[in-house]
């Protein structure tokens, strides 16, 4: 679990980095402990998306790409809960049971505006658990 540790928080540096080079700005309203939320004008996607790719390589799957598929087979799609054609996602493995993800998410109501999504997905509850208490305030 360290090296796994140390890698979630290498991978974390991103959030000051696009908090500061961007500007955006947390929600302050998520409530999961292993998820960060912010959300940025979505005129900067494409200068957003070069930082994004040097932490987390190239999309999983970019937007303009369909995902019909993906999201009723494969496990990690159903846990990051879909995506939408226009939607992009990035994935990068920690280990064998637990994955980082980034999301840029358009608001459908306001397509200037995108939520980024920062998070955890743990294919067990027990990691999950641990990662909670271990990394408490880090997202």
């Amino acid at each position: 679990m360290k090296s796994s540790l140390e890698k979630i928080r290498k991978t974390l540096k991103v959030i000051d980095l696009i908090e500061d080079k961007f500007k955006i700005k947390p929600n302050n309203d998520v409530e999961d402990p292993l998820l960060y939320c912010g959300v940025a004008d979505s005129n900067i996607l494409q200068e957003l998306a070069v930082e994004i790719e040097k932490y987390f390589s190239k999309p999983y799957k970019p937007a303009g790409e369909g995902a019909f598929f993906k999201n009723f087979f494969d496990r990690f799609m159903r846990e990051v809960g879909g995506a939408r054609k226009d939607q992009t996602l990035y994935r990068l493995d920690i280990d064998d049971i637990t994955c980082m993800y980034c999301a840029f998410w358009p608001w459908g109501t306001n397509p200037v505006k995108t939520s980024i999504r920062i998070g955890l997905v743990c294919f067990g509850a027990d990691e999950r658990e641990k990662y909670e208490k271990e990394l408490q305030g880090e997202f």
